[in-house]
């Protein structure tokens, strides 16, 4: 036992020693500490750049309309105060198949208390609440979402309000499932790569390029960028989404360039990563009833029965996951990047696999 704890200790200084530098940019003590009272707003932002394709009963538009929630720090003192405390980094949420912006609140708002802005949009041709107000989602528009992101941005950093809150070179991007693949190709295809972003965080994306080809996403035509924008890989090893489609996480790890993370958490279903937190009977996966309220079947692994993780724990690991490496990366905390470096040794049910750069390379 003591032996561990010196080993531990070790670790961490190690860690902290090797890391002067986080990914090529001066390290600072600003890991998110002070917990923040925060605002939702909404804004609506309207790129007449690109058009919104038909798909009925929606007869297209010239433009694309993205309504997005905005959460963001606030002090109940002053804003001169709120002021000498930002500007904030700025995180940008993709939400899922039919999903929604608010439909991952518990760490989006775990976020932004803890000192960043979070941006969420509602892509029109896959939410359910966009105006186009589809019966299902048309997952064929996905391609257009990674530009959806960027203009998002674009309208953040000229936006009176918001633009003299975020600091412009620390943007970072998330999103769950269809999300995740978005957030994907956001960060780390061409021509869909946004170089603004300096951290990415797909959350149980799968397989992005073999979903793209075998769903008619909409990215035939991307290939891989040469970057070595800091990944995390966000992946439960029961999430039925994965298993029954053939995407393999683990592919995605491989095709990545450091610095990199890939947490898996054991026992851990698909729909548990965002606010779901209902819990079927007889340790049935709940992802097994999204297919079957969605598709109106179930996949053949809903056969098969196993104990899950409890979904306060999976959410609780996530936003641990998500909060350490957005600081690590744009906050430049060393401390930050130690914690990620020993999530498995934070939590037992997560299995970690770690790349960093060698030396200094941005």
């Amino acid at each position: 036992m003591f032996i561990s704890i010196v080993c531990r200790i070790v670790l961490v200084i190690l860690i902290t020693l090797s890391s002067a530098r986080v990914h090529g940019q001066q390290a600072s003590n600003t890991r998110s500490d002070t917990v923040y009272p925060i605002t939702l707003a909404r804004e609506t932002f309207v790129d007449t750049s690109r058009p919104t394709k038909a798909s009925p009963p929606f007869e297209g538009a010239p433009e694309r309309r993205l309504d997005t929630w905005i959460w963001y720090p606030t002090q109940e003192d002053t804003e001169e105060q709120l002021r000498a405390d930002g500007p904030w980094p700025l995180i940008v949420y993709s939400h899922g198949t039919y999903g929604q912006p608010d439909d991952a609140t518990h760490f989006c708002e775990y976020l932004a208390r803890h000192g960043y802005i979070v941006a969420a949009p509602a892509f029109p041709l896959t939410s359910r609440v966009a105006h186009t107000q589809l019966p299902a989602a048309d997952v064929s528009d996905a391609g257009s979402q990674p530009g959806d992101v960027s203009f998002v941005i674009d309208s953040l950093l000229t936006h009176p309000q918001f633009s003299r809150m975020i600091n412009a070179d620390q943007i970072g991007a998330t999103g769950i499932s269809l999300g995740g693949i978005t957030t994907y190709f956001l960060s780390f295809g061409l021509p869909t790569r946004d170089p603004r972003i300096k951290a990415s965080a797909p959350v149980a994306g799968g397989d992005p390029p073999h979903a793209s080809l075998s769903f008619n996403l909409g990215f035939d035509d991307v290939v891989p960028a040469p970057v070595s924008t800091p990944a995390l890989l966000l992946v439960g090893d029961a999430d039925i989404f994965e298993a029954a489609h053939g995407l393999r996480p683990a592919a995605t790890y491989t095709r990545l360039d450091p610095p990199k993370y890939q947490v898996m958490i054991r026992d851990a279903p698909h729909v548990w990563f965002g606010n779901s937190d209902y819990v079927p009977s007889d340790n049935l996966n709940p992802d097994c009833i999204w297919f079957e309220e969605n598709t109106g079947s179930r996949p053949p692994l809903c056969t098969e029965r196993r104990p899950l993780i409890k979904p306060t724990r999976q959410k609780k690991i996530t936003r641990h996951a998500l909060l350490a490496f957005f600081d690590a990366y744009l906050k430049n905390d060393v401390n930050s990047l130690a914690l990620l470096n020993m999530i498995d040794k934070t939590f037992e049910e997560v299995i970690l696999r770690t790349e960093e750069p060698i030396g200094d390379a941005p």
